[in-house]
């Protein structure tokens, strides 16, 4: 399996689950793939997860499709209504943790624990914008390995201290780039400048 076909996978979680959720026809198994999610390729590509690069992504891209199925638009469901996608939130949430206990990895299990509940505290306080830095934070910090200078990022964020968030980007940078992180993150991080969309 690649990182590359998360998404893929994911489709092919949800058929199995079968109704009321509903996977976007000519997708997948009906026709050409999703695309590449960026943030599962991100988790990928660094040296704490790509002996395991494909189940990371899985895991990366579950958790990520559980938060746009809260706060935004799903990439592989057929246009749920709005409780029925907060459920299939909390299902995607389920299969990425589960995922994660799979790997027995329970760094990683705190750090994406983290990323979902200081992004609803975000969402709550009407911050929206700080959400896309967290995610690139926390999906480098998965990838690569937290330290002090992160978890304090995060915090400053989280606390709505000024500049947390340009630190927390500065962080990302450096990170991904000491550990040759390239296209991965520049991938991740145009997607993030390029403004609000779904990914």
């Amino acid at each position: 399996m690649s990182p590359a076909t998360a998404l893929d996978r994911l489709a092919g979680r949800v058929r199995e689950e079968g109704s009321p959720l509903a996977v976007k026809e000519g997708t997948g198994t009906d026709g050409p793939g999703f695309d590449d999610g960026v943030f599962g390729q991100l988790a990928a590509a660094g040296p704490r997860t790509s002996a395991r690069a494909a189940e990371y992504a899985f895991v990366v891209e579950a958790v990520r499709e559980g938060y746009l199925c809260h706060y935004g638009r799903s990439r592989i469901l057929d246009e749920p209504d709005a409780d029925l996608a907060l459920l299939a939130g909390d299902l995607f949430y389920a299969i990425g943790i589960r995922g994660l206990a799979e790997l027995d990895d329970l760094e990683s299990t705190g750090i994406l624990s983290d990323l979902i509940r200081v992004a609803a505290e975000l969402q709550a306080a009407g911050r929206t914008e700080l959400t896309e830095t967290l995610w690139l934070g926390q999906i480098v910090a998965l990838s690569c390995g937290k330290d002090d200078a992160h978890q304090e990022a995060v915090a400053a964020l989280e606390a709505g201290r000024q500049g947390a968030e340009g630190v927390l980007r500065e962080w990302s940078i450096e990170t991904a780039a000491a550990n040759r992180m390239g296209r991965a993150f520049d991938l991740a991080q145009s997607a993030i400048d390029s403004g609000p969309s779904n990914f």
